[in-house]
């Protein structure tokens, strides 16, 4: 098959207009040779294996979407500007947050971040387990709640990261939400919180 299949974009670009909707876009136009033999649009391929596999997309989130794009010239980026300013500002906030946090002042210097380029989320790699016990003491003892990687891995992998969304805060609790996770870091009762 030649021609190229061109999908999405970056995660704050997709996700900004209806989250849920899940409707993504391809540029299909190119002609195929089919099972048969005969030549078909890639599009007209991609619709009879999408039926198979979704059932169907929701006219609704469709009509969201489109609605959107419509009103603001066929453009995602544009449409999404908005939103998507305030996600890298976020992003921002909390990676410049993490590094006053974490710069050395953990004590262990085993603190450590990823930083995306896109998307909703950190992953934070700390010196100790992160998983399901140490959400909970962190629920309880500190009211600030993140995600153990672990969760998203086949086997021992993500033991020690947690993952901290940001697209939905506004600054101020960007900022209380690290406070609260820094103290949650330096409590050695956390230590004894996250089993090995």
């Amino acid at each position: 098959m030649q021609g190229s299949v061109v999908a999405g974009g970056r995660g704050e670009e997709l996700k900004t207009g209806f989250p849920g909707a899940r409707v993504v876009y391809a540029v299909a136009d190119q002609r195929v040779a089919g099972s048969g033999g005969d030549v078909i649009l890639l599009a007209d391929h991609l619709s009879k294996i999408k039926s198979m596999l979704t059932v169907n997309t929701s006219p609704v989130a469709q009509a969201v979407v489109g609605g959107k794009l419509l009103a603001h010239d066929c453009s995602l980026t544009v449409a999404n500007h908005r939103e998507t300013a305030v996600y890298r500002g976020n992003r921002r906030q909390l990676l410049a947050g993490l590094a006053s946090r974490f710069a050395g002042g953990d004590g262990t210097g085993l603190v450590t971040w990823n930083s995306p380029s896109g998307g909703f989320f950190v992953v934070v790699t700390l010196p100790f387990p992160a998983g399901d016990e140490l959400l909970e003491f962190s629920a309880r003892q500190y009211g600030v709640l993140w995600t153990p990687m672990r969760h998203f891995y086949d086997g021992t992998g993500g033991r020690h990261q947690a993952r901290l969304a940001y697209s939905q805060l506004t600054p101020e609790l960007i900022e209380t939400g690290l406070d609260r996770f820094a103290a949650l870091v330096a409590d050695p009762r956390s230590r004894s919180a996250a089993p090995g």
